[in-house]
């Protein structure tokens, strides 16, 4: 019966998933066409029967089968267990491959000339957006409703278990739902009183989707026993290795005749990734100097407006290999800041140890009346992408750092000075300056340690949401 139910419920979330994914493709398609359709009766003046019909697209609905498969071969129908970015880049790796095969077979089948290249190209562009703005929809519905999971048992030491439990609550999107602790050994601290805990597997009353082993102090030949009694009670058996600070996102597996061998890079030590990253660094901020150039010019004159002093700010800041640079701002202090900070320190004890802890201040009294403002919405930084272009800085990477700060880093500063440093990143889309410092430093290390283009696109795109939500900005 559980079985079938399983099944059923599978069924659904997959259903579910599918239809807003064709909601998605068909507006896509639907949206550029009326927008090309409107261009050229409004803006170029052509005659109706100048413009292909819409018609044409629909009767061709056959061929969106072609994004289910691709998705389908992805993991994605359901995505129950994966995060979300993670499902975004297969979502959107999927869509562009399926827009290649439908313009490939244009030309093969010579019905090109039947179809509009701009229409396919706008609806490529729309579906980029639309298809992950509906899977989040499609998601949070299945969450509400109490779909949208995956029953999950934990095998492992007090320790390890109370760290993944503690991570699967961080993200409750993955959909991983514990149903119970196998942890031998009587030390239940930690563990919710609502959680079974039970001392082994033999006598699990119930069958999960998944049986997490978080035992990496284990030797070879138990752990193999461990693993073989959790795949009688879940299908899929997953494994915490012992390599907690290392490499972790991107790592390649292979079979050494019957052993695992883990592959591990260090990414941006390799040119080709070095390339494209700086690569990727010009074109967006070539980009973005030309379309925020009229924001550039109302910040100026709001700046002049607001307080005397000149209307940039530029601070030696630590960058890649510890060479100095200037790293720019919009001035968003009074001109004598420096006295102010130094009187303020040596008379308020609370504001020198908040100075002391997080080199910043909550209530700062340097700060201008625009300058509050342009701190919320960090549109300070906008002139760092003058940094990017100069290569003294990435779009993404860790915050640049002042020489005072290198002792905070300890023996982790290697990993800073690998990486050039960034106007965005983890420590921005985490919490800004509610992020203690000592947590600051492991966000640099995970990023130098796992940078990737996807990760950077990524970051770029949460750190909007943490604009918008102004959390810890001041």
């Amino acid at each position: 019966m559980n079985m079938i139910n399983g099944i059923i419920k599978k069924a659904f979330l997959s259903l579910t998933l599918i239809v807003g994914d064709m909601f998605a493709i068909f507006m896509s398609f639907v949206t550029a066409f009326y927008i090309r359709s409107w261009l050229l009766a409004e803006v170029f003046g052509l005659f109706p029967k100048m413009i292909h019909g819409l018609d044409v697209y629909l009767n061709a609905w056959v061929l969106f089968s072609l994004w289910l498969l691709i998705f389908g071969y992805e993991g994605l129908y359901p995505s129950v267990g994966m995060g979300f970015w993670d499902e975004t880049k297969s979502l959107l790796k999927g869509n562009g491959l399926a827009f290649i095969i439908i313009i490939l077979l244009t030309f093969l089948t010579k019905t090109s000339i039947q179809y509009s290249r701009p229409v396919i190209f706008l609806a490529f562009i729309l579906s980029v957006v639309l298809l992950p703005v509906m899977r989040r929809s499609a998601r949070s519905i299945l969450r509400h409703i109490g779909l949208w999971h995956k029953d999950v048992l934990i095998v492992g030491s007090s320790e390890t278990v109370k760290i993944v439990l503690c991570n699967l609550k961080k993200h409750p999107d993955w959909g991983l739902k514990p149903m119970g602790v196998v942890m031998p050994g009587s030390q239940k601290s930690g563990i919710p009183k609502s959680l079974p805990v039970y001392g082994d597997m033999e006598h699990i009353p119930f069958r999960v989707e998944e049986v997490i082993v978080a035992m990496p102090e284990l030797s070879r030949a138990k752990l193999v026993e461990v693993v073989e009694n959790a795949m009688k009670i879940a299908p899929v058996v997953k494994m915490l290795p012992d390599l907690y600070g290392v490499v972790s996102v991107g790592v390649k597996t292979y079979d050494l005749d019957g052993m695992l061998l883990l592959e591990m890079e260090d990414r941006l030590a390799l040119r080709k990734n070095a390339f494209m990253k700086r690569t990727f660094d010009i074109i967006c901020s070539l980009s973005a100097i030309l379309f925020l150039s009229p924001l550039f010019g109302l910040i100026m004159a709001l700046i002049r407006l607001d307080s005397q002093g000149p209307i940039f700010f530029g601070h030696k800041r630590l960058g890649k290999s510890g060479r100095h640079f200037t790293c720019y701002k919009f001035r968003t202090m009074l001109p004598n800041a420096q006295e102010i900070l130094d009187e303020l320190l040596e008379n308020d004890p609370e504001a020198r140890a908040q100075w002391d802890k997080d080199f910043k201040l909550k209530d700062d009294p340097r700060i201008t009346k625009i300058g509050h403002f342009l701190r919320k919405t960090s549109l300070d930084e906008l002139p760092q992408i003058w940094n990017v272009l100069k290569g003294d800085m990435s779009l993404v990477g860790p915050r640049p750092i002042v020489d005072e700060e290198v002792e905070r880093y300890r023996d982790k500063s290697r990993y800073f000075f690998r990486v050039t440093p960034g106007i965005t990143g983890l420590w921005q889309v985490s919490g800004r300056n509610d992020v203690d410092y000592d947590e600051r430093v492991i966000l640099d290390e995970y990023y130098a340690k796992n940078w990737s283009l996807w990760l950077d696109i990524e970051l770029l795109m949460r750190t909007f949401g943490a604009v918008v939500k102004k959390k810890g900005a001041y």
